[in-house]
């Protein structure tokens, strides 16, 4: 899925952020578009998974208020790219992670309960249409906030079944055994949550 363009022009003064695996570049033609650059060529592979997931959860018709869509391949100038949405307030700044608000990077940021309020209507959201994340990790994880005071998590990155037998793709049943599996993994246990979970009273493993 290509996008017939001349090359994009990137340079330093468009990265918005340096992942593990990938580069983001503001899109320099659409405000609400990024350009990611893949510069771990060793998780090639994942990344194309989360192309071709993103892309058939779009054709399947789920929701995408959760979810970044994938816009295509393009050519820049530091090589082959990704176009995905790029997730902006109402206020036109970017969303930032949810590890920053639970960092206190934010000012200001969500409370211990909302944090708790927010990933608890996200993960319902992920069970109710059965989309699979295999990293739902903080990092992977921005507050949106499309109207003032109205905050809800979209998942920027890790969408996609990472099993080898492909089974949750097409079962109910197995997609939400894979979804608690990973949401336990990355978050019920999460020692970054620790402290948001203690201060609400919260017990991920009741």
């Amino acid at each position: 899925m290509w996008q017939r363009q001349p090359t994009v022009h990137l340079d330093k003064s468009l990265l918005i952020a340096r992942g593990g695996v990938r580069d983001v570049y503001q899109h320099p033609h659409h405000d609400d578009r990024c350009i990611k650059i893949v510069h771990n060529p060793k998780r090639l592979r994942s990344v194309k998974r989360e192309t071709r997931y993103l892309l058939r959860y779009e054709r399947q018709g789920k929701p995408f208020e959760r979810l970044t869509r994938f816009h295509g391949w393009c050519k820049t100038t530091l090589g082959s790219g990704g176009v995905f949405d790029l997730i902006r307030d109402h206020d036109g700044r970017c969303a930032q992670t949810l590890l920053s608000h639970v960092g206190g990077q934010v000012d200001p940021g969500l409370s211990p309960g909302e944090i708790v309020e927010q990933l608890t209507a996200l993960y319902h959201h992920l069970l109710e249409h059965e989309i699979i994340v295999s990293d739902p990790a903080l990092h992977n994880l921005v507050v949106h906030y499309p109207l003032p005071g109205r905050p809800r998590l979209v998942i920027i990155d890790g969408v996609g079944n990472s099993n080898f037998i492909k089974i949750a793709d097409y079962r109910k049943h197995c997609a939400h055994q894979l979804i608690k599996k990973k949401w336990r993994r990355y978050i019920e246990v999460s020692p970054l949550l620790v402290e948001v979970f203690q201060a609400t009273g919260y017990n991920p493993l009741a």
